[in-house]
């Protein structure tokens, strides 16, 4: 029991992991018990903010209510400058005034009587803001800011920059005081937003941006068709590979999600060496990315052929990643964006490490059901800060009550069985492998034998994926996955010699450096 709500899983077992590409077993059974048919329809609790000046903004706001079913009443048109980055002024005047404004004329809050001049919000019927592409991304810092204390003992206590959506989100609690972050108390939290225990101030803002206003849109279909068909495929972990104390929690939320993944069956490549996965290597399929630490986006995530599945939630952590979310090549939101992720977080400014999102929370809640915002602020220290919750925040990529099917027939035949099997890798392995129809089912037999050490049996299950797979990218992942398994266990020689008999197939640049290197780092 956390937080209200109640989650059965399936007992799971870990059945061990390597260096390398990891096998994560089981699918979940998810029982919401805090869940209530009274509760208020999603739509009815959100609020839509477009830019007037800009008209792709209120085109867009209108698409995105309809989508959804949220009323025209709840369209709120703002003027204000199109640009991602603005002064604390501006915000006040253009954005924050007039939006509170809106909440009072139109009732959305319920305040106490007035203490010293200043009402309090007591009760609130929007719980949700959605900005749309035209909204400013940023706010930056200012001098002077009137009834500011900056805190000179800390270097983020005399912070005052800000992102625009973790401002609002704080905007019910009318502080004056910009520097710092204020304390999140939706943190950790289990309960949906609109559970009458959560602080009535607080709202889960987030915006449906991107470098073009097609990709804006495109993040919209996505998630909604995400929501019915159900969420499949990798989780892709790319970890950092350090030591360093002052960074390792970087790193430790990533194995955190890595140990996650596995009760909940889903198939989990892993790198934690100090670079990205390297260009080239033949990543498909992708639902889940996190991981860090590169200023751009690179890597094979960055190879001009690689597109995630749609409704897929993509997150890297770095210092500027969502320094812009309108360029298509630089820092890491847009770029993610415009290889098809339709959801991510990013920080406009330096967050330090330790108030960026902590993914294993943002990840946990995910899976259990939680919206793409509930998850985001569930792992946010604090608001008032520099983190952008980039997609639309009533997605709720792994829906409880999905009725039939969940993804593609291979997907679905291995959840069937790893739910089955969870505590038998070898029984798992061996079913997967009487499929001989579906070439993935060998692959994760294969994946599921080197994690749990039986290397001698992981190669063949590989090699027949390796020879049976239809598309060559996953053709040369196979293979790369059986030379990763040699390579781990110091068979080198073993492994060259693998990659001369069955690597013909390969031969050029980019597919042999891989064959040469790929394990050995």
């Amino acid at each position: 029991m956390e937080g209200g709500v109640t989650c059965r899983r399936r007992p799971g077992k870990w059945i061990g992991g390597r260096a390398g590409l990891v096998l994560l077993a089981c699918w979940p059974l998810f029982l919401p018990l805090g869940a209530s048919a009274s509760e208020p329809r999603l739509a009815d609790v959100t609020v839509v903010v477009f830019n007037e000046t800009v008209p792709e903004s209120k085109t867009l706001a209108q698409y995105y209510a309809q989508q959804r079913g949220i009323e025209a009443s709840h369209l709120v048109g703002l003027h204000c400058p199109p640009e991602e980055e603005i002064d604390r002024q501006v915000y006040d005047q253009q954005i924050a005034e007039p939006l509170r404004a809106q909440f009072i004329t139109h009732g959305w809050w319920q305040e106490s009587e007035p203490t010293e001049g200043t009402a309090a919000v007591v009760g609130s019927q929007i719980r949700f803001v959605t900005l749309i592409r035209g909204i400013p991304l940023k706010i930056r810092a200012c001098n002077g800011y009137p009834g500011d204390h900056p805190d000179p003992t800390t270097p983020f206590g005399q912070s005052n920059q800000a992102a625009v959506d973790s401002e609002l989100a704080a905007l019910g609690f009318r502080s004056r005081q910009i520097s710092g972050p204020l304390k999140n108390l939706y943190y950790r939290s289990f309960l949906p937003i609109t559970d009458p225990e959560i602080d009535p101030r607080l709202l889960l803002v987030g915006r449906i941006d991107g470098p073009t206003v097609g990709e804006a849109r495109r993040m919209v279909d996505d998630a909604i068709g995400a929501e019915r068909t159900g969420l499949s495929g990798w989780t892709v972990i790319d970890e950092r590979g350090t030591n360093d104390p002052a960074y390792k929690i970087g790193d430790d939320w990533l194995e955190h999600i890595v140990a996650a993944a596995f009760p909940l069956g889903f198939p989990t490549l892993v790198d934690r060496q100090p670079d990205l996965f390297p260009a080239g290597f033949p990543l498909n399929d992708v639902m889940l990315y996190f991981g860090w630490y590169a200023e751009h986006l690179a890597g094979a995530l960055a190879d001009p052929g690689f597109r995630f599945r749609p409704g897929a939630i993509a997150v890297h952590i770095h210092s500027t990643s969502g320094s812009t979310v309108r360029s298509p090549d630089r820092f890491w939101v847009g770029p993610l964006i415009r290889h098809g992720a339709a959801a991510t977080l990013g920080n406009v400014y330096e967050p330090y490490l330790g108030l960026t999102p902590e993914l294993d929370v943002f990840f946990d809640r995910l899976t259990h059901g939680m919206t793409f915002a509930e998850s985001a602020y569930a792992s946010l220290v604090g608001l008032s800060w520099m983190t952008t919750i980039v997609g639309d925040p009533l997605y709720r990529p792994f829906p409880v009550n999905l009725d039939g099917p969940r993804g593609p027939l291979g997907w679905r035949d291995y959840q069937a069985l790893a739910e089955r099997y969870h505590n038998e890798p070898e029984q798992l392995a061996s079913h997967l492998l009487h499929d001989e129809k579906e070439p993935l089912a060998a692959e994760f037999a294969g994946l599921v034998l080197a994690a749990a050490n039986r290397p001698d049996e992981a190669i063949p299950a590989l090699l027949r994926a390796r020879r049976t797979a239809k598309a060559r990218p996953d053709r040369l992942r196979a293979l790369l996955e059986a030379v990763a398994v040699l390579r781990t266990r110091q068979k080198r020689n073993e492994a060259d010699e693998l990659v001369r008999r069955e690597g013909g197939e390969f031969r050029d640049d980019t597919s042999r450096h891989l064959l040469e290197s790929y394990g050995a780092r």
